[in-house]
């Protein structure tokens, strides 16, 4: 068995001292083995400095997200005190505290009505109650349309909270809660309490306690956790339990637990962790080395499966090429290792006079002077498979040079926005943001599919830039059924048309612009998308002329590049099944009107 491996081997790549394997042997140790290195040299670098960037943006998002967290919970803290001043409040709170039952019936209903014009005045109030000193309470949620779905309905779960409140006797927290008493609804909230009292007699009354979204501890207040991006941010208290900026399951729960079920392998994160002044509580951001490391990951087998294609190839061709001399020069070889100064007529070489080399061995045995061709002939070749090396090492390299610089595009572009973000330039970060978005979308995959409503979006962002350079002369508006959101189209398919419409419909509009972009799918299943605008419109004779390029689906010449590119993908892509068309009238704007097919 291990014969014929050997053999096989041998019959491939050459004999041990063959011209053919000390060629492969050389090209891998040229061309190969310094490209792995490289490949390998910058992808470490790339990596190191692509997390120090990270830390640095983390360490600057922490800062800005202390300043966020005590600015929100400064204004609930004041809607709290205004409650707890308001002379009516504190006159229901005493009634509801003292009267009989059924006055107290009609005073509970009273002070409800005002909670519940309290708790709209700010988003992320869940909902106010009051607890009076005898155990009554008066509450109103926006979640809860019947209080025995909530903690509130629970007399102990009311009296520990009353008890923690007076005990204090001031601006008490109480995180996390959950106020749901439903099986499987978790729903956790931040309760911010304080006592109820006469200005006058400071005689008290209950505690007033508002329960607040607990998301507002973030600094996007979405509630989603997305870890795609390598970081988390969570919030814990001074016992490391879990406040905000998990999933439900882990609410309430040991930080350290949380770790070690979502991450197992502590050492593939970094902790980077804040406190946040006057409150006991903590910033925690998570980054998880790993997703970093995907990236990388990625650019390093390309690079190797490149250079595997690439070495197979020259492998194949070595082998083909070689295989027709290999026999003749073997047999001029021996002749040269026979030959012992005797005489050149000595030697015969066997040789077919077709084969290419016969004049070779011909000459040899006539006259020495042939070697010298030989040699020459031989050096040539040698010096033309080094340049071929040569010129294919820096292909590869300008291959990945072109995969690096999107992501140092992209990496600059969020350095600068983070800059803008520094000096409150919200205007220049919001616009970098989206062109960084552009960027990603439109450099991608452009042969891929995506929904219509992926392309809608990716539209908006594009009419948000270009509105800004016209100073916005005009606007876009949207009608696109639910169908139709859902529906795939390739990339990048409508905005050269866009694009068409604001460079020339609105040429000389200085206001009042506008493109309506409907879309829906039709009977046959077909999706039909209409753009139309309110500019200038078309002259006829071009009109005639693009109709006429469209239709006889010949080639498009360069007048029109936006609309040439459309139609050629469409073309590409769909074949017969496509449509477009163009309705056009000077003076009163264009419509353009797609029709493509269901691929999936």
């Amino acid at each position: 068995m291990g014969d014929n491996v050997s053999g096989y081997i041998a019959h491939i790549f050459g004999k041990e001292s063959s011209i053919q394997r000390k060629v492969i042997v050389v090209y891998l140790i040229v061309a190969v083995l310094p490209m792995m290195i490289i490949t390998l040299s910058i992808s470490a670098i790339y990596y190191n400095n692509l997390l120090k960037s990270a830390y640095g943006l983390v360490e600057q998002n922490a800062v800005q997200h202390e300043v966020v967290v005590k600015e929100r919970m400064d204004v609930y803290e004041d809607v709290l005190y205004e409650l707890v001043s308001n002379k009516e409040y504190i006159e229901l709170g005493k009634k509801i505290n003292t009267e009989d039952e059924k006055s107290f019936l009609v005073y509970r209903d009273h002070m409800e009505t005002l909670l519940k014009n309290s708790v709209y005045t700010h988003e992320g109030i869940r909902g106010i109650t009051f607890l009076a000193d005898n155990g009554r309470y008066a509450t109103y949620s926006k979640w809860y349309g019947s209080t025995n779905e909530n903690i509130w309905s629970d007399e102990e779960a009311r009296r520990e909270i009353h008890e923690k409140i007076e005990e204090n006797q001031k601006l008490t927290f109480i995180a996390v809660v959950n106020q749901s008493l439903t099986e499987g609804r978790d729903d956790y909230v931040i309760l911010m309490g304080f006592p109820v009292k006469n200005l006058r007699s400071r005689e008290q009354s209950g505690v007033l306690v508002i329960a607040l979204e607990n998301n507002i501890l973030l600094f996007e207040e979405n509630g989603k956790v997305n870890r795609e991006n390598g970081v988390v941010t969570i919030i814990i208290d001074e016992q490391e339990r879990i406040l905000a900026g998990v999933e439900n399951p882990y609410m309430n729960r040991n930080y350290k637990e949380y770790l070690e079920e979502e991450y197992g392998n502590v050492k593939r994160i970094t902790e980077q962790i804040r406190k946040i002044s006057d409150t006991e509580w903590t910033i925690v951001n998570i980054i998880d080395k790993d997703v970093y490391r995907k990236d990388i990951y990625k650019l390093v087998w390309a690079v190797i499966f490149l250079v595997a294609v690439v070495t197979c190839a020259f492998f194949l061709i070595v082998y083909f090429v070689s295989r027709k001399y290999i026999q003749t020069i073997q047999k001029i070889a021996q002749g040269i290792h026979d030959y012992e100064g005797t005489g050149a007529k000595e030697i015969h070489v066997e040789v077919d006079e077709k084969d290419e080399l016969y004049v070779i061995a011909r000459q040899f045995n006539i006259m020495t002077s042939r070697v010298n061709s030989l040699v020459e002939t031989l050096r040539q070749r040698n010096e033309e498979i080094k340049a071929a090396a040569i010129s294919q090492k820096h292909a590869e390299i300008k291959a990945l040079e072109a995969q690096i610089n999107p992501h140092f595009l992209f990496n600059t572009l969020d350095s600068i926005n983070w800059r803008a973000i520094e000096h409150d330039e919200e205007e220049i970060s919001n616009m970098l943001g989206t062109l960084g978005s552009l960027l990603r979308y439109s450099v991608s995959n452009i042969e891929m599919m995506v929904v219509l409503e992926a392309e809608i979006s990716w539209l908006k962002k594009y009419i948000f830039l270009q509105r800004d350079r016209f100073h916005d002369s005009f606007d876009c508006r949207y009608d696109v059924s639910d169908e139709a959101l859902s529906f795939p189209i390739y990339k990048m398919l409508l905005q050269p048309i866009v694009e068409n419409t604001i460079l020339h419909a609105f040429e000389e509009v200085k206001e009042g612009g506008m493109i309506d972009v409907k879309a829906f799918v039709r009977p046959d299943k077909r999706l039909e998308i209409r753009m139309k605008d309110n500019g200038c419109g078309i002259r006829e004779d071009i009109l005639e002329e693009l109709r006429k390029e469209i239709h006889e689906r010949g080639p498009l010449d360069g007048k029109h590049i936006g609309i040439s590119n459309v139609v050629h993908r469409l073309r590409i892509y769909y074949g017969e099944n496509a449509e477009i068309d163009v309705n056009s009238r000077w003076g009163e704007g264009t419509e353009f009107v797609l029709v493509i097919p269901d691929v999936r």
